[in-house]
């Protein structure tokens, strides 16, 4: 975030004196110094906008929101304040509500580097890949050579499974600075590990710093993984992605799961279609492709969109997110055994109004969200006529490419052998039932 100095007085004096505080770490002292200014003056603009940088820096997102607002609010012109208050709001994620203030920014600042940046990270915590990727490459033509850029640049490709253009940024950082631990640590992640001489030696290297991020070394492990399965060493690479899955492991509760499968099981009845015969939308344009992760997915929507009507839209979100619509999850399936015809008429329209933002041309769709699985009993209420492909793998093939690849947090289940093979098996009774 950037800051500037009001004209000449007091207040400058005091907000001066602050900054060189906050520069110093004496974070307690600074905020004093913001604070006297406000309370002689509590609209003053610039030291609103350095109390809210400073509590953002704290991690304060709703103190920062409340101050860098006001400020824009009393210098709506001041791009600089507005692209603070953008930074903020991603960092609060709340990027939906960043993008306007990035955008009037650009547009005002069309050569200011910081709001095109925003902007691409912005647009990436919304999963808006290709968005995010344009703003990040607008950026690098103001600052061609910014590494900090061609970073968030290259994770952006990766979002896109545009894997090979993110290694080759990654590498071309490297062969000017050989030991850019980020860059590095990238290229465990671009999963294009093994592919160069040097790769091996250059990840175990990366290990030995002491202050990498949790995530960073998880991606090395797993990076290691690769490269000694790819030499036909398992027991070297088994050894490197247990211990990625270690340091990821995050919560996940089997009993929960299984109560859900049960309450799925015992809500989405043969009776329940009987009565809901005729509900939704009789549109087939959309495709559900579902199955496991790592079960093929990809493969079986790139080859229905080799056919000239089918396009892909990837894994979208959108199912889970009506299904959320309807009410709290503790009332969920008893609202949706009582659900009318009306309504699933409009939430089948909603959905299909997000599938136009990908194509109005397409005659069909596929949403190729693994997980959607679990929502076919809600799938058929919108949508009778729907089409629905079922991924199967091998169970073992299956569960041991889940585990010797880096799925999100989402996945909690993904990173213990025990759990991964039990959650397998909810996952079949729910698709035996279906």
């Amino acid at each position: 975030m950037r800051r500037s100095f009001p004209g000449a007085g007091k207040a400058f004096e005091i907000l001066k004196r602050g900054f060189s505080l906050e520069l110093s770490g004496k974070l307690k002292e600074a905020e004093y110094h913001y604070q006297l200014v406000l309370r002689d003056n509590p609209d003053h603009p610039e030291a609103l906008n350095f109390l809210g940088t400073l509590a953002s820096k704290a991690k304060n997102h709703g103190i920062a929101i409340e101050c860098l607002s006001k400020a824009v609010a009393a210098q709506p012109k001041n791009m600089m304040f507005r692209n603070n208050l953008g930074y903020c709001l991603n960092a609060a994620k709340k990027a939906r509500e960043a993008l306007p203030h990035f955008r009037k920014a650009t547009e005002s600042g069309p050569t200011m580097l910081e709001p095109w940046v925003g902007l691409g990270q912005a647009h990436r915590l919304l999963g808006e890949g290709e968005d995010a990727e344009k703003a990040l490459r607008r950026a690098l033509t103001i600052a061609p050579d910014l590494q900090r850029v061609k970073l968030i640049l290259a994770e952006v490709l990766i979002d896109q499974g545009k894997i090979k253009e993110a290694a080759t940024i990654f590498r071309g950082i490297l062969a000017k600075d050989p030991r850019n631990i980020a860059a590095i640590t990238g290229l465990a992640s671009a999963r294009e590990a093994g592919n160069e001489d040097g790769d091996l030696e250059r990840f175990e290297f990366a290990l030995q710093e002491g202050t990498l991020a949790e995530d960073a070394r998880a991606a090395l492990h797993s990076a290691l993984g690769q490269i000694y399965d790819q030499r036909k060493k398992p027991k070297e690479a088994f050894r490197h992605f247990i211990q990625a899955n270690e340091v990821e492991k995050g919560e996940f509760s089997l009993k929960n799961f299984r109560d859900q499968i049960d309450e799925l099981i015992a809500t989405f009845t043969p009776f329940l279609f009987m009565k809901k015969s005729g509900f939704g939308d009789t549109s087939e344009r959309p495709i559900f492709v579902v199955g496991m992760p790592r079960s093929g997915t990809t493969l079986t929507e790139q080859i229905l969109s080799s056919h000239p009507l089918i396009e892909g839209a990837g894994e979208l979100p959108h199912i889970q997110k009506l299904r959320a619509s309807i009410g709290h999850a503790s009332q969920w399936h008893t609202l949706i055994s009582g659900i009318a015809d009306s309504q699933c008429k409009e939430l089948a329209r909603r959905y299909l109004a997000e599938l136009d933002r990908h194509s109005r041309s397409a005659a069909r769709l596929v949403d190729k969200m693994p997980h959607n699985f679990m929502n076919l009993g809600f799938i058929a209420l919108m949508f009778p006529k729907a089409r629905i492909v079922h991924c199967r793998r091998d169970a073992i093939d299956n569960c041991v490419s889940i585990y010797t690849h880096r799925l999100n947090q989402s996945h909690g289940y993904s990173t213990n052998l025990k759990t991964l093979g039990l959650y397998y098996r909810e996952y079949r009774r729910l698709m035996d039932h279906w």
